[in-house]
């Protein structure tokens, strides 16, 4: 448009330099061809008064001759004499002034002395009209002449005219583009401020959530009554998902602000649909629905693609096909293209639902922000109505493009379509999550460990992990504090909290790290940012990185990469020999009647069930009941069983979930071998 624009600003000025040269040269021509006739004007007058000079002078001498003739005066040979002395000198003037004229110098070389009088007039009228056609000319040449003249200074006008819209034009273009450069300027300012925001708000919420996730881990650790654990784990399920909807709303915003990164690396879409299922067996079969993900034998094995923005898509859109079906289904199918001559393929993903449906007006309408479909309210409002826009956004930037069809009350199909996704040939990461179970500290040898935040009820989170171990904990509350108290104690590791009013975690690393001695301290950085390059920059220059909420396993398998692991043999001696090993199942030792008899009324109720549903909540209430009654009755092997079925289902592994639930009723029978009175 503006390069259209451009070439019509040129065209017209062209046009008009034109024009106005054409006008001038018109003008120009026209007044030289008016001041040519008005010469040629007054040189027919000169010649004509010439002319009449000779006809004069032909008359005095006539009169002259006759008057002498009659009365024999000589006076009247006077003007005979002057007029005979004056018209060779005219006659000469008038050949002079007719000589580029060959009519009228042959008439004048033609003149008789017999007719001359007749001759002269005859001229003399030949002159006259002459004249008068001149003049005829002149008068139309005039007005040429001011017709051209009008015509230059309209086009003079117009020019002026013209310039005046061109620059009218240009100073609206030139506001216009300062107004572009002031939007641009704003929403600079604006992504600066949003991207501010979104640092304090993933701060401030994961804070306040890293509280309340490690202290009820901590709390459900000390509880022995298994309606409490309960409690306890319901507390922890509700954080969770709070959080979720947290990261969703902040997913968003950082996707409006342009600041989500792409970081393709190999993936299998097989360990993608062992997630899935994983994730989602227990919702599913709480529903009986049928939950199936299917990837083709001949599918490649690797794709260079960002598995956690694809894993993010894929929870979105299959949590919301099981939210939204009672009967039936959800199936989850991959396909690929190969492409001619190329290691590039067109990754296309399916899912499938036998659900509600989504009215056909609501298609379009379902991929905006905060926008639902409306066909099932009450389970809309467990939501944010961010998931789909969440889903479509990840897909465009990917790449891909995602798209749906639906009909009310058969279901709906999601279409995934990520066109040349390049073959890896570098092996996946492992998509299994680090091991569950109890964490014990006193397995890293002993250490002096100082951790600095400014936030009181963080450092009462991590001296209650470390309760009971044999580390030496020191806390700080600020930056200064944490560069003084790492330069009197030299501590093993410090954790250092990112964020503190004054010096902040970043400063404070800087002044460490001045201090010989303490250059290569291990020091981890602690940080409630959601942010991919605040967590890049922060990697590169802190030793180690947990992000808030962080669990007991997470922080244990960070510090496992700066302290020493403590022998069996050490550790046996520091537990004074308490540290357990498993038994064998086949050498059980019988247990106590009290104790057999409420596992025996457990397995008629609610084991049935739970065995065949598998599902994940009822077996952890099921693992955390077992596990207070092995502690009450002392009994290890089923204390172990409770905790290797609480391991399975807070991982998520169904497989082995199932498998372990399967055993509890030889179990049973084994503790029922030689029960004591």
């Amino acid at each position: 448009m503006l390069k259209a624009g451009k070439q019509f600003y040129r065209l017209l000025v062209v046009a008009w330099l034109t024009f106005s040269l054409g006008s001038v040269v018109l003008a120009f021509v026209s007044w030289h061809q008016l001041v040519a006739r008005m010469d040629y004007a007054k040189h027919m007058t000169v010649t004509r008064d010439e002319l009449f000079g000779v006809y004069q002078s032909l008359l005095d001498m006539e009169t002259g001759e006759r008057g002498y003739v009659i009365t024999g005066d000589k006076n009247f040979l006077e003007p005979f004499n002057e007029a005979e002395m004056n018209l060779p000198a005219h006659f000469d003037n008038l050949v002079a002034l007719v000589h580029d004229d060959p009519q009228m110098l042959e008439s004048l070389t033609k003149l008789r002395a017999d007719d001359l009088r007749s001759q002269i007039e005859k001229l003399d009228g030949i002159y006259r009209d002459r004249q008068l056609s001149i003049q005829d000319e002149i008068r139309s040449r005039v007005t040429q002449a001011n017709l051209t003249t009008l015509v230059a200074g309209g086009f003079g006008i117009g020019a002026g005219l013209l310039a005046l819209w061109l620059a009218a034009g240009a100073l609206k273009h030139q506001e216009r583009e300062r107004e572009s450069l002031r939007a641009k300027l704003q929403a600079e300012h604006s992504n600066l401020e949003k991207s501010i925001f979104l640092a304090n708000m993933s701060h401030e919420i994961r804070t306040p959530m890293n509280a309340i996730l490690g202290f009820s881990e901590l709390l459900q650790g000390d509880l022995r009554e298994p309606k409490h654990r309960y409690y306890v784990q319901s507390i922890r399920s509700s954080a969770d998902s709070l959080l979720l909807l947290i990261n969703d709303i902040l997913d968003m915003s950082k996707i409006e602000a342009g600041m989500v990164e792409l970081r393709p690396e190999p993936t299998d879409l097989r360990e993608i649909c062992d997630f899935l299922r994983t994730l989602f067996s227990e919702p599913a079969a709480k529903k009986e629905l049928r939950l199936e993900c299917h990837v083709p034998e001949n599918f490649p094995h690797t794709l260079l693609l960002d598995r956690i923005r694809l894993r993010q898509i894929l929870i979105n859109l299959v949590g919301n096909a099981v939210k939204f079906t009672d009967q039936g289904g959800v199936e989850v199918r991959a396909a690929w293209e190969k492409q001619p001559a190329s290691s590039q393929v067109n990754l296309v993903i399916e899912v499938q639902d036998t659900g509600l449906g989504i009215p056909q007006d609501k298609l379009d309408a379902i991929f905006k922000p905060f926008v639902q479909a409306g066909a099932h309210r009450e389970k809309e409002k467990q939501g944010t109505g961010l998931g789909l826009s969440i889903v479509k956004r990840l897909t465009e930037i990917m790449g891909g493009i995602v798209t749906v069809t639906s009909l009310v009350g058969q279901g709906s199909v999601f279409h995934l379509r990520f066109p040349n996704v390049p073959i890896s040939v570098r092996l996946p990461a492992s998509e299994k999550s680090a091991p569950a179970g109890e964490v014990n500290f006193n397995e890293l040898r002993p250490a002096l460990l100082l951790a600095v935040d400014d936030n009181e009820t963080n450092c009462q989170l991590i001296a209650g992990i470390f309760a009971g171990s044999h580390h030496r904990l020191v806390f700080g509350s600020s930056g200064e504090e944490a560069v003084a108290k790492a330069r009197e104690l030299k501590p093993d590791v410090l954790l250092l909290d990112v964020r503190m009013t004054g010096m902040d975690g970043t400063e404070a690393l800087a002044e460490i790290r001045k201090t010989p001695g303490l250059e290569f301290l291990p020091v981890i950085a602690v940080t409630a940012s959601d942010l991919k390059d605040q967590e890049d920059s922060l990697k590169e220059k802190f030793s180690g990185f947990v992000r808030k909420p962080f669990s007991k396993r997470e922080l244990f398998n960070e510090l496992a990469d700066f302290l020493p692991q403590n022998s069996k043999s050490e550790l046996s001696k520091e537990t004074g020999g308490s540290d357990k090993v498993e038994k064998n199942p086949a050498t059980v030792a019988p247990a106590s009647k009290e104790l057999v008899s409420q596992l025996r009324r457990l397995i008629l109720d609610p084991w049935p069930s739970i065995r065949d549903s598998v599902a994940v909540n009822e077996s952890k209430i099921f693992a955390l009941g077992l596990e207070g009654l092995g502690q009450h009755w002392r009994c290890e092997p089923l204390v172990h069983y409770a905790q290797k079925l609480l391991r399975d289902a807070e991982n998520y592994a169904v497989t082995d979930l199932e498998k372990h639930l399967g055993e509890f009723a030889a179990l049973v029978e084994q503790l029922d071998g030689g029960s004591q009175t």
